[in-house]
């Protein structure tokens, strides 16, 4: 059964409703088992345990490399993208958050009433993946101040990124077969075939993450080639003879001095090396986090469930819908999902 991220909250609810209150999720490989637990004690506030934290995460990768070798290991996410999924749920947040807010508010929260030229971001390859319209509070049809002034008007969209996001490497095809996966990891990995690779899972977020901002955002599309000085250039030129302009975010410190050194308004990303062990959240930012885990894993392993974030017919419109797939291993946990899941749907088309 294909659910999205927001219909995650139906699995949740399903492990609930069946008295699993407390989840373990897991990785299947035995070096990696177990990565978190959830109590789902309250929607509103429940509490998540990183079992696994990111330095105990890059120790069973670097087991798994001795093993296995390095394509293995290149198949599994490094911990910097563990870090930074959390971080796309909102359950933890960036390290340097006072220098983000003061740079929007510098450069941002521009007064359209009042003439002022609109002012957009333009978020680098690097972030895209991991939502940052929510994470930077940025999000032109989401955010405001009292005042009603957005933290910017809307996105800077170069092309150079998007090629950049388009690059495409699939099991089987012009990387490892997902057998190989299989043997290593566990059988579940043979849904795999055919599909992208790790990394490219990443980009593939990216990708969908930008497509949505210029699909449904306002937006300038910037003509660059790929690569940080022709990114940096475009932008410079693209705004040089117009009263708009552009706030740079990334995770590259060598993007972000560059972009300085052009006089464009900059700010680097900073993510926590490690995990919280104790995060506390709501049931929507545990989906999230469960639907980033998936997507950056490939498979999870639940209570009742086996989660996939990429399964043999997984097509571009699956992608866009941020659905994955749900294997139930509970006759009671289907009959719940297949109740309620036609009930969600038919009150999102009402609305």
């Amino acid at each position: 059964m294909e659910l999205t991220r927001d219909q995650l909250l139906l699995l949740l609810n399903g492990l609930y409703e069946l008295d699993h209150q407390s989840l373990v999720v897991e990785h299947p490989a035995d070096e990696i088992g177990e990565l978190l637990r959830i109590d789902l004690a309250d929607a509103t506030e429940s509490t998540v345990t990183m079992t696994t934290g990111a330095v105990s995460y890059d120790s069973a990768l670097d087991e798994i490399e001795r093993a296995y070798g390095p394509q293995v290991r290149a198949e599994l996410p490094n911990s910097a993208a563990y870090v930074k999924a959390v971080v796309a749920s909102g359950l933890a947040d960036i390290r340097n958050r006072d220098e983000v807010a003061t740079t929007i508010t510098r450069y941002g929260y521009q007064d359209l009433q009042a003439g002022h030229p609109p002012r957009y971001a333009g978020i680098d390859t690097n972030l895209l993946p991991w939502r940052m319209h929510d994470v930077l509070g940025i999000d032109p049809a989401l955010y405001a101040d009292d005042k009603g002034r957005a933290p910017v008007n809307g996105y800077t969209l170069p092309a150079g990124v998007d090629d950049e996001l388009s690059i495409s490497y699939r099991y089987g095809e012009n990387a490892m077969p997902a057998s190989r996966l299989a043997d290593v990891f566990g059988s579940e990995y043979a849904r795999l075939a055919g599909q992208p690779t790790e990394d490219n899972r990443e980009t593939r977020l990216g990708l969908r993450e930008f497509r949505r901002l210029r699909e449904t955002r306002p937006h300038d599309i910037v003509a660059s080639d790929t690569g940080d000085t022709a990114i940096i250039d475009g932008c410079l030129d693209y705004y040089a003879d117009e009263p708009t302009g552009v706030i740079l975010f990334s995770n590259d410190s060598g993007f972000i001095d560059e972009a300085r050194a052009q006089k464009i308004p900059a700010v680097h990303i900073d993510f926590d090396i490690d995990i919280p062990r104790e995060l506390t959240g709501t049931w929507d930012q545990i989906a999230t986090l469960l639907y980033e885990l998936a997507i950056i894993f490939g498979v999870l392993i639940l209570p009742k469930a086996t989660l996939y974030g990429a399964w043999e017919d997984k097509d571009p419109q699956n992608w866009k819908r941020e659905e994955i797939d749900i294997d139930p291993r509970s006759e009671k946990l289907a009959a719940i999902l297949q109740r309620d899941k036609p009930i969600v749907e038919a009150h999102s088309r009402e609305v």
